[in-house]
């Protein structure tokens, strides 16, 4: 099965995000955009996974989220990775709880090594991806509407750590929730 670990996002903020897909959708660029109800906060992907070690995976993963608060944050931006002049991925920025959003996914990268799994190999990045950019075909008139599209900051709180199978279909993927662990909310909040 082929699983990773996010933190999803709620029904307002895919309905936001939604709409700056349909704005960045009128360009002519080939890219595989994402169905907003899929946005999501990858914090790791396991990919495929031996299902006799869902279980401990599951068990692990409950146990860190014990140990972390929910995180509030902003959406601020559109960007592109590598950069804007060449883009592959199509992303919505985020600012604030940048650090606690880092110290979650390092710890799941940690203990997902003890698994088996690989480290990755950048640092970790706190984005939404929106698009894989296919082709290079009128990547300049994509980059124009991703550099002035303007969000009106939305706050964000990611307070759900969650295990997902995807299963891939000529649609698109199909994602399934394995387990779901809420973050702690902070008495001060």
């Amino acid at each position: 099965m082929r699983l990773f670990i996010a933190s999803p996002l709620t029904n307002e903020v895919e309905e936001m995000l939604g709409k700056a897909i349909f704005v960045l959708k009128q360009k002519r660029t080939r890219v595989n955009w994402v169905a907003p109800k899929n946005i999501h906060l990858t914090l790791k992907f396991l990919g495929d996974t031996d299902e006799a070690q869902v279980a401990e995976i599951i068990s692990s993963l409950e146990s860190i989220a014990g140990r972390h608060r929910a995180v509030n944050s902003m959406i601020d931006r559109l960007g592109a990775f590598p950069n804007i002049r060449r883009p592959r991925v199509i992303w919505a920025g985020l600012s604030g709880g940048i650090e606690q959003l880092e110290a979650l996914a390092g710890e799941i990268e940690e203990a997902m090594a003890a698994f088996g799994f690989p480290k990755e190999n950048r640092p970790f990045k706190s984005h939404l991806t929106l698009g894989r950019v296919k082709d290079n075909f009128q990547t300049a008139e994509l980059a124009e509407a991703v550099n002035s599209y303007q969000f009106v900051p939305e706050k964000i709180v990611f307070s759900e750590m969650v295990l997902f199978k995807s299963t891939l279909t000529p649609r698109g993927p199909i994602y399934e929730r394995l387990s779901t662990w809420k973050l702690m909310v902070s008495n001060r909040e």
